[in-house]
């Protein structure tokens, strides 16, 4: 029996049928609208880690430009902890786990494909730009239909305003709340202010619920194409799977008006 978690009614999305998942079987997989894949014209991950499986399977539907911010890795890195796990032979897993990120870094990041060192959330040189700062790039670049991944620990509460302004050339995002139930207010804020519809909830089991039920960690994703008008009441969907495969997934019940 699923472990059951309570959302407010404002995260409930709208029913459609082309979701569909993009990217890993757990953690770094997400559910999307399928329509804005096909339809984007470049593709900007923020967040990154070790696992680019989400912008590998988008490009491998719809190859564009992509440019993926995480500050916090490297190639450099990657082969550091190669050479830190090559000796240790009770460990073979750790190694050869490093040493295909490795080989998966340097096959996917050439051509149209960049990692940039940066961190997103505020304009201070060198190592940190705001979101508004990429996006105003991309349109000088005639880039008019952006999807946008943002899984930044946090920081996404700094691009909620950018997002809203910018929203006419965003076809698709699917972003990460941390803290969520501490910042309830400012998603609902967001919500009611962003065009685009909430199509996908989903809630990061690595994450525990609060005393009150409620998740700490919530993937949300939205879409620029028309939806129906019926709500979504059965999650998690069929599509879905926990980020944490050791654990049940958390059953959503969504109240309130």
């Amino acid at each position: 029996m699923k472990i059951q978690s309570t959302l407010p009614k404002f995260l409930q999305p709208k029913f459609i049928d082309s979701l569909e998942r993009i990217g890993g079987d757990n953690d770094g997989g997400y559910i999307i609208d399928g329509r804005n894949i096909s339809d984007s014209d470049v593709l900007i991950g923020l967040g990154m880690s070790d696992d680019w499986s989400f912008e590998e399977n988008f490009n491998s539907i719809n190859s564009v430009p992509t440019y993926i911010y995480d500050e916090t890795v490297s190639l450099k890195k990657f082969l550091k902890k190669c050479s830190k796990y090559i000796f240790r032979i009770n460990k073979p897993k750790i190694f050869f786990h490093w040493f295909k990120t490795v080989l998966n870094y340097m096959k996917f990041f050439k051509g149209n494909k960049f990692h940039l060192k940066k961190l997103v959330g505020i304009d201070l040189p060198p190592n940190y730009l705001s979101l508004k700062t990429i996006l105003n790039k991309l349109r000088i670049k005639n880039f008019s239909h952006v999807f946008l991944k943002i899984d930044i620990e946090g920081w996404e509460y700094r691009l909620l305003d950018d997002l809203v302004l910018n929203a006419d050339i965003i076809e698709g995002l699917v972003i990460e709340f941390h803290d969520s139930d501490l910042h309830l207010n400012r998603i609902e804020n967001f919500i009611k202010k962003f065009p685009l519809s909430l199509v996908h909830t989903h809630t990061n089991n690595y994450s525990p619920l609060n005393t009150n039920g409620l998740p700490i960690a919530i993937e949300c994703s939205f879409t620029c194409k028309i939806t129906s008008k019926k709500l979504v009441s059965d999650l998690p969907s069929a599509l879905d799977m926990p980020n944490n495969p050791l654990i049940e997934e958390y059953k959503i019940i969504f109240f309130g008006k």
